[in-house]
């Protein structure tokens, strides 16, 4: 049997040939290093490629810059859209004829011509007139003789290049030509939109319902809806289109104001904001008279105050002004009142008293527009800060307009005699 010591020597033999050289450590500490590096370029890799897909992922969802419409070609002085919807030839020959009535119309061309569940028929023509201006004329049917055709209103052609859609919103759309609706339903609007639009969105600010659609099913470039009350300064239309990919959103591409009424129905002046005081403003402004509305499509500004003709202005008591008193109701509850400025703030005064003469937070209050006639196109002044307690025939309100941004305002006027 060996002794330790010779055991120990023999190990130590076998040793020798596994007794690493000099500089053995640092080789593998290279080797780990270009291992350890390799694996961070696969990682880095990895997360390229992943963040590769997320990306292409959201494009392919739309996530991204909103599509824009191609620009539509004017056709000389008109609008270079194609008709919307099914032209039907008999309503075009028909609308030409009630258009010729005050006098000949050549190069006519549709921008509608179709039948509808709300107003029957809907025509709407692009064409020069006896004096070779360019019009646009909407027809609607009259409910009350046999669906004949009646032209609703007659305007100057828009802008070619600029427009996106144009639009009519008025309570006589249904009955003879110039009378309004007696029902508080018979407001309705009309919009046709440039194509590639899918969606036409149209919302008025003087209910407490907006009555905003959507965006989820497709309407096309042509739609007729009820939107009580309404008047083109409160009505807002919006466009949308649908990008052709998997899993997009809608996409909108235009929101402005509602283009004009019927013949009969009140006109808003636009004027823009020239001066202002604490409670009045100043706008630039003809053909206006002393008492009639400013309005935004928010709700009511004021009223005119004075007339400035030589200077072509039109001076405006806000609705927060102390000159500034008149009747209101709730909009939907039909509470009334009277609404007046302080100086500062906006109260409604005068509510009776009883279990249902409630007014809540937030509760829409609305005056009637002094250019229109019977109580058509109520215009929204303001919603109560706070509920009104039981006991109270006082509650203050919150203007609807921004009072304090103003930079253009509507002053609504009668309608032109003829």
């Amino acid at each position: 049997m060996s002794s330790p010591t010779e055991l120990r020597e023999g190990l130590a033999e076998l040793a020798e040939p596994v007794i690493p050289t000099e500089g053995f450590e640092a080789l593998i500490f290279r080797r780990a290093r270009r291992l350890r590096a390799r694996r961070r370029f696969a990682g880095a890799t990895a997360v390229a490629v992943c963040l590769a897909v997320v990306v292409a992922t959201f494009r392919l969802v739309a996530v991204g810059p909103a599509p824009q419409l191609a620009a539509v070609p004017p056709d000389g002085p008109f609008l270079g859209w194609s008709a919307a919807g099914d032209v039907d030839a008999g309503l075009l020959r028909e609308a030409t004829e009630v258009w010729d009535r005050g006098g000949p119309h050549t190069a006519v061309r549709p921008l509608v011509a179709a039948h509808d569940r709300e107003l029957h028929s809907v025509v709407v023509l692009q064409g020069y007139d006896e004096r070779n201006a360019a019009r646009l004329a909407f027809f609607t049917s009259d409910t009350t003789a046999a669906d004949a055709l009646r032209l609703r209103a007659d305007r100057p052609a828009p802008d070619p290049v600029r427009t996106q859609v144009v639009s009519l919103i008025s309570s006589r759309l249904k009955g003879p030509a110039g009378r309004a609706g007696q029902s508080f339903w018979d407001t309705y609007a009309i919009a046709v939109a440039m194509p590639g639009v899918t969606l036409v969105q149209m919302s008025t600010t003087t209910l407490d319902d907006e009555y905003r659609q959507g965006p989820e099913t497709a309407t096309g470039r042509f739609v007729v809806k009820a939107l009580p009350d309404a008047t083109a300064e409160t009505t807002t239309v919006r466009g949308f289109v649908k990008p052709a990919k998997l899993f997009a959103q809608w996409r909108r591409v235009f929101a402005v104001p509602g283009d004009g009424g019927a013949s009969g129905d009140a006109q808003g002046v636009r004027g823009q904001v020239v001066r202002r005081s604490d409670q009045q403003i100043v706008v630039a402004v003809r053909a206006v008279r002393p008492g009639q509305l400013a309005v935004v499509a928010e709700g009511l500004v004021g009223r005119v105050a004075s007339v400035d003709e030589a200077r072509g202005e039109a001076t405006i008591d806000l609705v927060t002004s102390p000159a500034f008193t008149m009747a209101a109701w709730t909009n939907i509850s039909n509470v009334p009142g009277t609404v007046r400025g302080t100086g500062g703030k906006l109260l409604m005064t005068g509510v009776p008293a009883g279990e249902k003469m409630e007014i809540n937070v937030t509760n829409r209050v609305v005056v009637a527009d002094p250019s229109q006639e019977n109580g058509i196109g109520a215009v929204t002044i303001g919603r109560a800060t706070v509920a009104k307690p039981a006991d109270a025939d006082t509650v203050e309100l919150t203007p609807t307009a921004n009072l304090a941004g103003l930079r253009e305002v509507s002053i609504m006027t009668p309608p032109a005699v003829g």
